[in-house]
């Protein structure tokens, strides 16, 4: 037994409450070193004549692997909300204890050193996103590029609705009535929840350098225009989420440019980082966003700073009433900020929903305590490198779910924002090789799986594009220049995962090994204690035959893409699966529909 590659702490995606009453434990192990693992715990304090009283030790269960680790998960219910344990290892050859000091070959009743420990369980200490997330399908919108509904606020500069292909500096006249016109158009596609790109003024098409967090940007309208927005949408059960940079600011932002006239005797100097030992081509020195000096970094350790920032993201809570925050470059601005914040954001509007700009492993960020989510761009990267770039194979892309479903508590991964394009990435049909069948496969996998995925506006019609500033193009409103096959599709897609729960976050997940192990085909289930859905997904330029995975006689079997029907009369099913194709099947018993 490997006993350098056995991992577990008790605290994180290791050890997390899953309610006020339970937690799930998780232990990682070499892949194939280990048979069984076994859980031995009890309350820290309950003696009997000097030897410690435990539980009834607990089996644990392989939940999943990666290419190198396998995974051991087991739910228990502490004594008295509190307790220690340790793992029991075994392997055909070898057993150990595993503990917090480290390994034993035997385990000692008398000296509970050798446990990890869970001191006390607090329900104010739950990871707790809001629940509404876990149903919800977003909708990201680039206000400039949706649509324009009023062209008395378009920028003097403004050019033809989609006549020309976008650069940095181009506007097309997009605003927030545009969006207001086109709320049909969303509910009709299925869309519950609105992301909107900086709305606050700005001189830039994109917004991410804010003049006044306070204000509407006059080209996309006013603040009556907003409620507007935010009323109509909550009329037809949509959420909205704005998007704000707290991270850094725009040069003209007024703070700034005071700081810039009276240097070190202005009162917002300590608002920013300043070098003042330094100079830049004989102008001061300061940090900024990457190296963008039209962008100036804030200091959000001072108190004022601080103060700014928390009445902004009050404002347009008390004020207008949206649904939640997305904070971009949010890994740049310190743990603390975010902790004030989100006391701040949760104390006003106990189910707003935070989600950070962060793209790679982001746990520190996720403990309940900052952020809800984060937006989930590892995803992006497996989904990007097995169905569109086709670098990886079924196994290695099932290995990469599980390296990420390895990282977060099972509450946070039910409500990562789960995406497949956004405005700082090349559009998805673009990347797929211009293939609409590998979109489609794209958007199968990510209605069918946890997470509360977000859709890019135009790319449920086929909108192309390379990086910023293609992927930012208008928004295409002549139903003729649509990818009807896409719309369609995603359309029905986002209609099944709201039909059946069980594919969005209510049911469990579970990869299902075909019988043929050279099979590329993706087979995997959904399912609750009512229901089990399966999920097969033909990524090959050749047809896949598949035989069903379960016993089938007696079972009731439903192609949810076409309603067909067929009951099994054998104990197996072959079936062909066309390629670049896929079949939503939901079995049931024959006898529990009698």
């Amino acid at each position: 037994m490997q006993k350098e590659t056995i991992f577990h702490q008790p605290y994180d995606q290791y050890a997390f409450a899953i309610n006020d009453q339970t937690y799930c434990l998780r232990l990682r192990t070499k892949k194939g070193d280990c048979t069984e693992v076994i859980l031995y715990y009890g309350d820290p304090f309950h003696f009997k004549e000097s030897r410690w009283n435990i539980e009834e030790p607990i089996p644990m269960y392989k939940a999943f692997s990666t290419e190198l680790f396998d995974f051991w998960e087991v739910s228990v219910i502490p004594p008295n909300k509190r307790m220690k344990y340790q793992f029991f290892i075994k392997n055909d050859h070898f057993s150990l204890f595993y503990g917090e000091a480290g390994f034993s070959d035997q385990f000692n009743e008398h000296d509970l050193s050798n446990s990890f420990t869970l001191p006390y369980l607090h329900k104010n200490e739950l990871i707790s996103p809001p629940n509404w997330v876990k149903k919800t399908v977003w909708y990201q919108i680039f206000p400039d590029r949706f649509a324009s509904g009023n062209q008395l606020n378009n920028p003097t500069n403004t050019l033809a609705w989609g006549k020309s292909q976008p650069t940095y500096t181009s506007f097309y006249g997009g605003d927030i009535e545009g969006i207001i016109q086109k709320i049909d158009y969303l509910k009709d596609l299925g869309i519950s929840g609105i992301y909107l790109t900086p709305i606050f003024e700005a001189s830039s098409n994109h917004k991410y350098d804010t003049i006044d967090y306070f204000k509407i940007d006059p080209s996309f309208g006013d603040e009556t225009t907003l409620k507007r927005l935010i009323q109509k949408c909550h009329d037809h059960n949509i959420r909205v989420i704005l998007d704000a940079v707290f991270n850094h600011t725009s040069y003209s932002f007024p703070p700034f440019q005071d700081v810039l006239v009276n240097g070190k005797h202005s009162k917002y100097y300590h608002w920013f980082h300043f070098h003042p030992d330094e100079l830049n081509n004989g102008d001061p020195s300061y940090e900024t966003f990457s190296f963008v000096k039209e962008m100036p970094k804030l200091n959000t350790e001072n108190k004022d700073v601080q103060h700014f920032l928390m009445e902004i993201g009050s404002y347009w809570i008390k004020e207008f009433n949206i649904d939640g925050w997305r904070l971009d470059v949010a890994n740049e601005i310190d743990h603390y900020f975010w902790k004030l914040f989100h006391r701040k954001m949760k104390d006003i509007k106990p189910d707003i929903f935070i989600v950070g700009e962060i793209w790679h492993h982001a746990m520190p960020w996720l403990r309940g305590d900052e952020f809800d989510s984060v937006m989930n761009y590892p995803l992006l990267k497996s989904l990007l490198s097995y169905f569109s770039y086709e670098t990886i194979s079924t196994v290695q892309f099932k290995h990469s779910i599980n390296e990420m479903i390895s990282l977060y508590p099972i509450q946070v991964i039910k409500v990562l924002f789960n995406i497949i394009g956004t405005h700082d990435t090349p559009r998805i049909l673009t990347q797929s090789n211009h293939q609409d069948k590998k979109v489609i496969l794209l958007y199968v996998f990510l209605l069918t799986f946890f997470g509360t995925p977000c859709i890019y506006y135009g790319d449920e019609v086929g909108l192309t594009g390379g990086n910023d500033p293609e992927c930012r193009n208008c928004m295409v409103w002549d139903s003729s220049d649509h990818n009807q096959l896409i719309y369609n599709s995603l359309k029905k897609l986002i209609s099944l995962r709201g039909l059946y729960p069980v594919l969005e976050n209510e049911g469990e997940f579970k990869w299902i090994d075909p019988i043929d192990e050279q099979s590329q085909t993706l087979i995997y289930e959904r399912s609750s204690d009512e229901m089990s859905i399966f999920v097969f997904i033909n990524p090959s330029y050749e047809k896949a035959s598949v035989t069903l995975p379960i016993k089938m006689r007696n079972k009731r079997i439903t192609n949810l893409w076409n309603h067909s029907q067929f009951a099994a009369e054998s104990d197996s099913i072959l079936i062909d699966i066309p390629p670049i194709d896929f079949f939503i099947l939901k079995i049931e018993s024959t006898d529990s529909l009698n």
